[in-house]
């Protein structure tokens, strides 16, 4: 046999191993209008098809964090829909060759999306017979938190703060003794509420610098409600100085305790501007 040959063969043979290999992988299929924010505690590196929008998965236990979003409305005037939480599925012992993915009512328009982003209700199922997983196989949440802005939150973090992040790589230690608060909304799709606060945090250097930002804009409040209730003129605030994060302090605070919908027309304000 001829060398050319000898290696057309091998190359042939190297090619069907790798299609059987890729048809045998175990596979999560991410729906259209959800991405994908955390893989076993990882935000990156994992292996995704933004084409087939298929995640590839080892044999064994995962936990799949991820966001709704989406353009919604007709194209003159297409607005962005995102839910304020994520949904966290978890899958205990997944087979070497399975396929799961799940399914919902896609929404058509701005108010159905809207409608969806609250609730959230979707079906695990196997991507190949459509059939419905059972608990043992798979099971989801909605990841709720503390804190207000879903564009601030760390998802690892609040995993973590309720003992449930799962990261077979060294990432992060979850904190001793977590309390988690767990639930059912109105809609019966069960919830994990984070705690805000976590001292084991991900976050650098310039969200430690931040957080001192917000101190001292809190500090700042205190010493113009104590100025005011004294009859003394309040400091005028620059825009240059670290006083006018009291501004963002008060954002926060309105934000926190607005209701959901608020909070979402606000978020969509943000991202549009």
């Amino acid at each position: 046999m001829s060398k050319l040959g000898t290696f057309l063969k091998i190359s042939a043979l190297g090619a069907a191993v790798a299609l059987i290999a890729q048809a045998n992988a175990a596979t999560f299929k991410v729906p259209v209008n959800y991405s994908l924010e955390l893989v076993d505690g990882q935000d990156s590196g994992f292996n995704y098809s933004r084409m087939s929008r298929n995640l590839e998965l080892s044999a064994g236990r995962h936990q799949i964090v991820l966001l709704f979003e989406g353009n919604f409305g007709n194209s003159d005037r297409a607005h962005l829909v995102q839910a304020a939480n994520p949904i966290v599925v978890e899958i205990p012992n997944m087979p070497a060759d399975a396929n799961y993915t799940f399914e919902y009512q896609v929404p058509t328009d701005q108010d159905e999306a809207e409608k969806y982003a609250r609730e959230q209700r979707i079906s695990l199922i196997n991507g190949n017979t459509k059939a419905p997983l059972n608990a043992s196989e798979a099971n989801y949440y909605i990841l709720t938190s503390d804190s207000g802005f879903a564009i601030l939150r760390n998802y690892r973090d609040d995993l973590a703060s309720v003992g449930r992040l799962y990261a077979p790589a060294p990432v992060m230690a979850q904190m001793n003794n977590p309390q988690s608060r767990e639930g059912v909304n109105e809609q019966g799709v069960q919830f994990v509420q984070a705690r805000s606060g976590n001292p084991n945090s991900y976050n650098t250097g310039a969200a430690v610098g931040m957080s001192a930002t917000v101190g001292a804009a809190a500090a700042a409040n205190q010493a113009d409600a104590q100025a005011a209730a004294a009859g003394q003129p309040q400091q005028v605030q620059s825009f240059s100085s670290p006083q006018a994060a009291a501004t963002y302090n008060q954002l926060i605070q309105l934000y926190n305790s607005a209701d959901d919908n608020t909070k979402l027309q606000f978020v969509k304000y943000v991202m549009s501007h």
